[in-house]
């Protein structure tokens, strides 16, 4: 199978967030997975967000990437929104096929739909290949990002 035999599409309640986290998870592999109701209560909070969508990439019945926007209401620029993207993450054995293209192409297609005037994402330093996929879609590194991850008690 190729990229092409992946349907992007937004998620849906409907759809099982033990798959969807099942791929995301590759993004943070040490960190505890989850219990289902936690997951669960993610998941309802994720839909119910204003401006949130879920990209998935699907291979039959297999969800093998995902993609998170959120589109932003912004003052500045005209008061044209903005799109934040976050968790780019396709199944090792999808990468190398197009399907990272084709979530980032709907997400894209997505903020000129909305209006947004940019469309902004951060990645880890270490993630090199990554840098250069982004580039090859039309991304520039044009910022200097910071982050605090904060801890619970």
């Amino acid at each position: 199978m190729s990229g092409r035999d992946v349907v992007v599409r937004a998620a849906v309640a409907a759809d099982d967030p033990e798959q969807v986290f099942d791929v995301l998870w590759q993004l943070a592999p040490d960190d505890a997975r989850p219990d289902a109701s936690q997951l669960a209560t993610a998941w309802r909070g994720l839909h119910a967000q204003a401006g949130r969508r879920l990209l998935l990439a699907v291979a039959g019945d297999t969800v093998v990437g995902t993609l998170d926007t959120l589109v932003a209401p912004n003052l500045t620029h005209g008061a044209r929104p903005y799109m934040v993207v976050e968790n780019v993450v396709v199944a090792p054995d999808w990468r190398r096929r197009g399907v990272a293209r084709a979530l980032v192409m709907a997400a894209l297609d997505d903020a000129t739909a909305a209006g947004c005037y940019k469309v902004q994402l951060v990645s880890n330093d270490a993630r090199t290949d990554a840098h250069r996929f982004y580039a090859s879609v039309g991304f520039a590194q044009s910022a200097v990002g910071y982050r605090r991850y904060l801890t619970t008690t």
